[in-house]
């Protein structure tokens, strides 16, 4: 039985993602680690999120693939 904190969670989720258009889908990594990396656009920003995971609010889809490029770089992924 799902719990009501459990519910209003999953809606509050469910909404954020109706309000999100995903912009661009990439491979980041070296060698033969890779993993996924994606830019959103929520209203008037964009939204980094690498491996399942938000990164950053950006204002522009180029500042947010260099957020992407530089977090991958120094994590040496």
């Amino acid at each position: 039985m799902i719990d009501f904190k459990q519910f209003r969670s999953d809606i509050t989720e469910a909404a954020e993602q109706i309000n999100e258009k995903t912009v661009e889908k990439m491979k980041v990594g070296s060698g033969r680690k890779k993993f996924p990396a994606e830019i959103k656009k929520e209203g008037s920003k964009y939204v980094a999120y690498v491996d399942g995971d938000k990164l950053d609010d950006f204002k522009s889809e180029k500042e947010a693939k260099k957020g992407i490029e530089d977090f991958v770089e120094l994590m040496d992924l």
